[in-house]
């Protein structure tokens, strides 16, 4: 495989402007629906794999980076009607958790994930377990518990 012109330090940045990027569409689309309206998802996917493709290279990349990739990648299909593979995607996220050691909000977020592509696909009884395991993990920092359970609000249980 050729080497890369890009440093490491470059993927950083890279990844950072992806992932930044994508999550503020997701915003726009997300609050576009609640107000009943739409907006394009065009770039969701684009965006969050470009982010995932970067982290990957990037200067300091950890397991967390990867399983909040995934995540990412799992948010952007969820977005665009896709929910096999947001289901998907949360069980990779779960298992980059599960063994990397992650836990606190990445497995909190892995299980919303899981809930809400299970929860799109119609699998009502294996969302609500999904989403008692994401309220189930203890988030050790007060402003982060805090910004968990805002993001889980809208959970049916």
């Amino acid at each position: 495989m050729a080497e890369s012109a890009i440093t490491s330090d470059q993927h950083r940045a890279l990844a950072v402007e992806a992932n930044n990027a994508t999550w503020a569409l997701l915003t726009t689309v997300r609050e576009a629906r609640a107000a009943g309206g739409d907006h394009s998802v065009t770039g969701l996917v684009r965006g969050a794999y470009a982010a995932a493709y970067h982290w990957e290279r990037a200067t300091g990349f950890t397991l967390a980076n990867e399983a909040r990739a995934r995540y990412l990648i799992g948010q952007a299909w969820l977005a665009s009607g896709r929910p096999e593979l947001a289901l998907d995607y949360g069980d990779r996220t779960l298992a980059v958790c599960r063994d990397a050691g992650l836990a606190d909000f990445d497995l909190a977020y892995a299980h919303e994930l899981r809930a809400r592509g299970l929860a799109a696909l119609g699998r009502e009884a294996e969302s609500r377990e999904a989403w008692l395991a994401a309220k189930a993990v203890p988030i050790a920092d007060p402003e982060d518990r805090a910004i968990v359970e805002a993001d889980f609000a809208d959970a049916p249980v």
